[in-house]
């Protein structure tokens, strides 16, 4: 394997427009369309040829040996009679066997895939949808087909078919799915889960996604992504965009939110204030507790509050408790503040923590039994570092966004699945990105409802898994095998967008209006010099000085 284009899959730009060159490809000569050998798809109609058709691998000298069995040695040209041989060539991933003489009479000709209009092959039009639907990148797979010495189409066609026609039908397919969910929610109020992903880590994302979840059905109804250049190259501001973006989508969709839960993001607390003063906001009751714990944790690193350690699980378990059990502030501080007395072996008390008098001033277990952990002493310092975190008053001023017991944990899934589409180590051009993130929420919505598998006694199939951070084994059902129907759909409507298309693929690029590459041609703060003059600055440390 000598001669292979060495691919830097970390800074690889997938998606980038690339200069078109001819689209026949490999051969040298112009390949006529017609022949008993070549199969062409003229119509949708004849489109399952190609799109419902089973594909093998199989391998040059065994399909020469088979070309070699039923070949006819003369040629039938008058006056001729020269002895006839195979030849072969590829365009693109296609390959082309030629029966001919030694005069270059041509007696048969027959290609490996279907032939689409103006001879663009079928075979490479599927590798480029198969590629993009499947959450692979091109260089990646031309990497293994390099490896098994497979014909694959160029990155040119490669930028081309996925420019021409497989990101206009994912965003319409998206487009049309979005709006069969959201019919189905009209006349209710719906409870929106909201949450923001960016591409890489840090401050130096170049994307945005942010998605919106319905709290009942769990479906994606609304994905927004947005470049660092549509805010003034600022990645913190991103997210704040995606979510206005966001809920505008939703409004113009005619969707009546009455209640949206984020994580604590204070640029779009501000919004929902200013904004959406109307519409209910709740927090993420996970990210809260996560952050009661760190809380906790740090308070219990000074020698004197070591043993408020051995209960920080039991002060975490405790809020999520008052979380689901109060409607409203009072009903949270009763339940909340028991943990302070609780701690130091104090079941019962005198005073009250809310603003009404209401309850019974004392826990609300049952008769202990058992070895219990050791109680803290009351007064202690272990004890007064709890005090101050149970009433700290930002804390407290955050109640008001607990009391509902909302969660978005279905969203984080659903940001691990946006990985599978688009890896924070890749790099994407901004129309690829989008269309990838919305293959990310055809997957989840298409895929949300699985049923659970099921043994032959009719329990539930479970699966053990082992958590590093908490030490412990757990259980999760098995749900029966994804359905990809919506990838058998979109591929059928890029060949039909092919057989529609009366421009092709060789058309000037232009960018959308709504293309952040109007704005920038890249999203550094400042525009690079010329080559040349950067490479005379360079300077290596290693490099010998007389």
């Amino acid at each position: 394997m000598f001669g292979l284009e060495e691919v830097s899959l970390e800074v690889q730009e997938f998606g980038v427009e690339e200069v078109e060159g001819d689209e026949e490809g490999g051969l040298q000569e112009t390949i006529e369309e017609t022949g008993s050998g070549v199969t062409k798809i003229k119509n949708v109609e004849e489109m399952p040829i190609l799109t419902r058709d089973e594909t093998c691998l199989v391998y040059k000298r065994c399909l020469l040996k088979l070309a070699n069995t039923h070949i006819d040695y003369k040629c039938k040209v008058k006056g001729c009679n020269s002895p006839i041989s195979l030849r072969t060539g590829n365009i693109g991933s296609a390959l082309y066997i030629f029966w001919e003489c030694t005069q270059k009479h041509l007696a048969h000709k027959w290609c490996s895939q279907p032939l689409l209009n103006r001879r663009l092959h079928g075979g490479d039009l599927q590798i480029a949808s198969a590629i993009l639907t499947s959450g692979n990148n091109y260089a990646k797979v031309k990497l293994f087909a390099d490896f098994l010495k497979l014909y694959f189409p160029s990155i040119s066609k490669f930028s081309a078919i996925q420019r021409t026609y497989l990101i206009p039908t994912i965003n319409t397919f998206w487009r049309e799915e979005q709006l069969g969910t959201v019919e189905s929610l009209q006349g209710q109020e719906i409870i929106a889960l909201g949450d923001g992903r960016n591409d890489s880590p840090g401050h130096s994302a170049q994307y945005c996604t942010y998605s919106i979840m319905d709290n009942s059905s769990k479906k994606i109804i609304s994905i927004i992504t947005m470049d660092k250049r549509e805010t003034g190259k600022k990645s913190t501001n991103m997210e704040k965009g995606c979510f206005l973006k966001a809920m505008e989508d939703l409004r113009d969709n005619g969707v009546v939110v009455a209640e949206v839960v984020t994580d604590a993001h204070l640029q779009i607390g501000a919004v929902m204030k200013n904004r959406f003063p109307e519409i209910k906001h709740s927090h993420d009751i996970w990210h809260a507790a996560k952050n009661l714990g760190k809380k906790v944790v740090a308070a219990g690193q000074s020698k004197e509050c070591r043993p408020l350690l051995e209960w920080s699980r039991d002060i975490i378990n405790h809020f999520w408790h008052a979380c689901s059990l109060a409607t409203d502030i009072d009903s949270f501080m009763e339940i909340w503040c028991v943990i302070v007395h609780h701690i130091v072996g104090e079941h019962e008390w005198s005073m009250s923590y809310s603003s009404n008098f209401y309850g019974e001033n004392k826990c609300q277990h049952g008769p202990l039994e058992g070895e219990q952990k050791e109680w803290l002493e009351k007064g202690s310092p272990a004890h007064k570092a709890l005090i101050e975190i149970v009433f700290n008053k930002r804390l407290l001023n955050k109640i008001p966004y607990y009391v509902n017991f909302r969660s978005t944990a279905e969203l984080e899934t659903f940001n691990n699945l946006i990985l599978m589409y688009c890896g924070k180590r890749f790099a994407f051009s901004p129309p690829v990105y989008r269309a990838r993130s919305q293959l990310a929420a055809l997957d989840y919505n298409n895929n949300v409802d699985r049923m659970v598998k099921r043994n032959l006694d009719g329990t539930v199939q479970q699966h053990r898994t082992f958590n590093k951070k908490s030490g412990r084994w757990s259980v999760t059902p098995v749900k029966v095998e994804k359905s990809y129907r919506h990838v058998d759909i979109i591929m059928e409507r890029v060949v039909a967008a092919r057989l529609n298309d009366q421009e092709g693929m060789s058309q000037p690029v232009v960018f959308d209006i709504d293309d952040p590459r109007r704005l920038s041609r890249t999203i550094a703060p400042i525009d690079p010099k010329p080559t040349t003059e950067l490479l005379e600055e360079k300077v290596s440390r290693f490099q010998a000085t007389d």
